[in-house]
């Protein structure tokens, strides 16, 4: 951390490429969601290029189960000679590993959490039919979600801490007039 201390500046070009195949865009039933992203640096201290690959497939089951599976993996690597900046490493979002605090997954440098150069997850979802006809605003699901962060470029005698995390649930979303909770 001392060694990157400073100011630095950056100037990229980013893009992405989302193909939706989904039957309605909150909620859906059945279809299919791929989207890609990479960030390409034109000028800047510390060249590094992130790529993102983010697939969700819907399928509905009897009359009002819907079960989900998303995939998503990010990588970020230097395109010269430095280490990627702790600023730029990559932590896993929380929405793609529920019940783990952002950023407290993946490699340490003592007890410090720094980021790695790679993440990756597994989601499945399963809609429940509703458990309290009386109760239309609430919705249940069953969740399971799996994934890490590993890769240090920058000191390859750390333990990376490259361990699968993986959490199980309920969900409860509640459907208020200003958009679910």
């Amino acid at each position: 951390l001392k060694k990157q201390a400073g100011d630095y500046y950056d100037f990229g070009f980013s893009y992405g490429l989302y193909y939706d195949q989904r039957n309605q865009s909150f909620a859906p039933t059945e279809g299919y969601s791929s989207n890609f992203k990479q960030e390409i640096p034109l000028y800047s201290n510390s060249y590094s290029l992130t790529n993102t690959y983010d697939y969700k497939v819907y399928n509905k089951f009897a009359d009002e189960w819907v079960g989900s599976m998303g995939f998503f993996v990010k990588s970020i690597n230097s395109l010269g000679n430095e280490d990627v900046r702790v600023s730029e490493r990559i932590v896993m979002p929380s929405n793609k590993l529920k019940g783990f605090v952002k950023g407290k997954v993946g490699p340490k440098d003592k007890n410090e959490f720094v980021g790695g150069n790679y993440a990756s997850s597994i989601n499945l979802s399963l809609s429940l039919p509703s458990l309290l006809p009386e109760l239309e605003i609430l919705d249940f699901s069953l969740f399971m979600d799996a994934g890490n962060v590993w890769g240090l470029d920058y000191d390859s005698t750390l333990n990376d801490s490259s361990k699968i995390r993986s959490s199980t649930g309920l969900a409860v979303n509640v459907l208020t007039p200003v958009g679910p909770l």
